[in-house]
Formats: structure tokens, C-alpha cells, sequence
């Protein structure tokens, strides 16, 4: 009876070892997880009832810390990306990506990023406020069956995605161009280059608008006041239309 109590006691210990050894825990390195504001590589820009829009930087080599968003959102890539996103039980997802490339993240991701690039990393991450897990297309989206409730996009801009009550696209400006901006409802607008720009009618009135690559600006709906690229490059920018959500 001893032999057989010690035994089961020898068997319980090892299943408890075996346990803690297989247990996933965050990698040091890392620290504790904690929500998106308290890392100090995410620079909250705008919020509001649709969005709350962050601009992270990382420096080369360098990471944020284990952090977990709590919203679905989508993020834009400033320049080349070369990161590795590490989870919780430290399983590490490579990833590469460039100017301009738009993904989309359901709630719930908790990881730590690093930059492996000899630059310094950016990108914008939008929370969408108002989604709530409602399904979401990004790339290669033509055949989706909300565009029937959106107008036809303008000659400069091109598709990129939809959720339910918002619209992605981006839009290439020429020098010396002049569009519409006619936009009925609330927008965010991130710019992927520099801006030199001209709003109001071309050569008269108006105002010059000058602002970096990686701002982000947010404009209720407004009628056509013309946008003119007065500089020697052409102007990139995305934009997500977002309709007033429903009652």
C-alpha cells in the first residue's frame, strides 16, 4: 500500500513538472501585456465616435512592448516594413510589407512587433469604433456586395475595401492636378507622401496646404472646394469614408 501511495504520489509530481514546462508564457523580453495606450510607440492623432487613429513608430532593432487590441482595426503600412510579430507563447510571424499596403485585424490580437529593417518602423493603426467584428474586405473587393451603397469612385482614386458602414481607398494626385472633393460623408485621410496642395478654385483664392508623409486628418462631409497638387511630385493618400452609424 505504501509502494503504491508513493508511486501515484511520483506520478502526479511529474504530470505537475511536465505542466509548468508546457505552460505558454510571455517571452521576457517583453514584459507584461498591456492595451494599446500605454506603449509608448502608439501616438494617439485623432478620436472620435468612428475611429481612434494611432501613428507607431519603432525604432531599428527595438520593439513594443506585448500589447493587445481590444477593437478590430486596420493599419497602413509608411514606407517599407520588415517586422516580426511575436505572440504570448512567443510563436513569431514574419512580416513584410510595403508603402502604401492596407491589413485589416479582427478584436482580440495580442503580440509584441519588432523592426528588423535598418529604418525605423511606421505605420497607422485606425481602431474602427464602430465595427464590432462585422466582416470586413480589404484587397481585391470589386465584387463585394456593398458597392451598390457606395457612389462610383473618381478617376484618381482606386478600391481597396469595405466594412459594413465604411469605404477604403486610395487616391494618386498628379502635379499640377486638380480633383474633387465632393465627400458627403466623414473621412479619414492618411497621407502616404508629402503634400503640397492648393484647396479652392486654381490660381485664385483658396488655401496652400502643406503636410508630411504619415499625417493623418479627419473632415466631416463637405461639398467640392477642388484640390490641386502644386508640387513636382505626385500625391498619395488613403482614405476611409465612414457612413453615420445606424440608429
Amino acid at each position: 500500500m505504501k509502494i503504491h501511495s508513493l508511486l501515484l504520489m511520483l506520478c502526479l509530481a511529474a504530470s505537475l513538472s511536465l505542466a509548468q514546462d508546457t505552460k505558454q508564457t510571455t517571452p521576457p523580453k517583453f514584459g507584461p501585456t498591456v492595451e494599446i495606450p500605454a506603449d509608448a510607440t502608439h501616438h494617439l492623432k485623432i478620436e472620435n465616435e468612428y475611429i481612434r487613429a494611432y501613428y507607431v513608430e519603432i525604432a531599428p532593432q527595438q520593439s513594443t512592448l506585448m500589447h493587445h487590441h481590444g477593437n478590430d482595426y486596420v493599419s497602413v503600412a509608411l514606407g517599407h516594413t520588415v517586422i516580426d510579430s511575436v505572440a504570448p507563447d512567443g510563436a513569431v510571424k514574419h512580416v513584410v510589407l510595403e508603402d502604401g499596403d492596407v491589413r485589416y485585424t479582427p478584436a482580440g490580437l495580442t503580440h509584441a512587433v519588432t523592426d528588423l529593417a535598418a529604418a525605423p518602423f511606421h505605420n497607422a493603426t485606425i481602431e474602427l469604433l464602430q465595427n464590432h467584428g462585422g466582416q470586413v474586405c480589404v484587397n481585391n473587393c470589386a465584387s463585394d456586395p456593398r458597392a451598390k451603397d457606395w457612389p462610383p469612385l473618381t478617376e484618381e482614386s482606386k478600391l481597396i475595401g469595405y466594412g459594413d458602414t465604411f469605404r477604403i481607398s486610395q487616391a494618386i494626385i498628379k502635379p499640377q492636378q486638380t480633383v474633387s472633393t465632393d465627400e458627403p460623408y466623414a473621412h479619414l485621410v492618411v497621407l502616404l507622401t508629402d503634400m503640397h496642395a492648393h484647396t479652392g478654385p486654381p490660381g485664385s483664392g483658396g488655401t496652400d496646404v502643406s503636410q508630411k508623409a504619415g499625417d493623418m486628418m479627419f473632415h466631416g462631409g463637405h461639398p467640392n472646394h477642388g484640390l490641386t497638387n502644386v508640387g513636382d511630385q505626385e500625391m498619395r493618400l488613403i482614405v476611409m469614408e465612414f457612413k453615420p452609424a445606424k440608429e
